[in-house]
């Protein structure tokens, strides 16, 4: 059972790094090891030991659903009552004789480290395996490989039918609205993320969220949705617009492609991050647009929209066959507009697989 294999890997790991136990709080995290679905606003807490014992905590009212639904043993699945901030006191028991534990250094709140040295006294020894866990979850097997594929196609049906229906007229809340409906419908448990739709100036910002600003003609527009199946995240943006565009429009559309495809064909195994994003900004910063291209190429997706590897200046990481990323250069420029297109792309053996597949030349 892949859960299992995880909760293998994972303890061998922290025996090997002498951590007594790991304690998760990370909804992602936690969902790899247990399989478990949660309400977004749901806590829960997993305790993993060296030995590869469990401990998984739920909230109350979740509590009978997880020992139906979860693979972890009955009797490893405690309770907390929820809205009390004592709702740690049932980690007493499985950390008391803890002195070295592994957490999420970027997840775990103020309270949560106090309350773990509260229990295990002031000799705790606190070991990040924010990174460890991160890594782990880069390479995906080929069970999430097809899990993010549905997820992609997920995607690829929502940005098809909302390009279908976009108007003069609407707002782009109701574009985005539209989208998230679309895919749950085509069976997402969610949106990856809220939907948005930037269009002329809040495109240009970027806005990066949706508005009750109407849809004009002569305006380059960003779609930017994604799906989550079985608990994994799909991520795809297009660029179109209404109407006649000018040339300007066209040209930061035309160079913002020919960079994304540029970057997608130079993929393959044993590439360092950094070089697939120097093919992207080179090809922008020659067309004079370089410094209007402000963020990364690319980032990993799984159980996280935002996850390893991460394509960026100066990342020496090499991608892997397993490894998920996007691939989403964009240029935005005031007075003109916005322009980004953005694919999933999975490393494979020899090269590559694109995952998302909805039409890019919208324009």
């Amino acid at each position: 059972m892949e859960y299992q294999q995880r909760v293998a890997v994972l303890s061998k790991h922290l025996g090997k790094k002498k951590i007594d136990l790991a304690v998760l709080f990370d909804p992602a995290n936690v969902r790899y090891i247990t399989g478990f679905r949660l309400n977004r606003a749901a806590s829960s807490i997993l305790v993993i030991n060296s030995s590869g014992s469990l401990t998984f905590v739920v909230a109350r009212l979740d509590y009978e659903r997880a020992k139906r639904d979860c693979w972890i043993e009955d009797e490893n699945i405690l309770f907390f009552p929820e809205d009390t901030k004592d709702y740690l006191k049932v980690l007493h028991q499985p950390l008391k004789k803890a002195k070295v534990v592994g957490i999420e250094e970027k997840s775990i709140t103020h309270y949560q480290l106090s309350y773990l040295r509260q229990i295990c006294g002031d000799t705790l020894k606190l070991v990040s395996i924010e990174n460890d866990l991160s890594q782990f979850r880069a390479i995906k097997s080929q069970q999430e490989i097809e899990a993010i594929r549905r997820a992609a196609a997920i995607a690829d049906e929502a940005m098809t039918k909302v390009f279908n229906m976009v108007k003069k007229g609407l707002t782009e809340a109701e574009v985005s609205s539209y989208a998230e409906y679309v895919m749950g419908t085509e069976g997402a448990e969610g949106a990856s993320f809220e939907p948005f739709l930037m269009s002329g100036e809040n495109a240009w910002l970027p806005q990066r969220l949706s508005s009750q600003k109407k849809l004009k003609e002569g305006e380059l527009m960003i779609l930017d949705l994604g799906a989550i199946y079985e608990g994994y995240c799909s991520d795809l943006t297009r660029t179109f617009g209404l109407g006649d565009l000018t040339k300007a429009q066209e040209k930061i559309f035309k160079v913002a492609l020919k960079a994304q495809q540029a970057a997608i064909a130079a993929i393959k195994p044993g590439m360092i991050a950094a070089k697939i994003d120097a093919v992207a900004r080179e090809i922008i910063q020659r067309e004079g647009y370089g410094e209007y291209f402000p963020h990364l190429t690319g980032h990993g997706v799984g159980f996280s929209i935002h996850e390893l590897p991460i394509i960026d200046k100066g990342v020496e990481t090499p991608l892997t066959s397993g490894m998920v990323t996007t691939i989403e250069p964009g240029i935005y420029l005031a007075g003109v507009g916005a322009a980004r297109i953005e694919d999933m792309v999975l490393i494979t053996d020899t090269g590559y697989e694109l995952l998302t597949k909805a039409e890019r030349e919208l324009i």
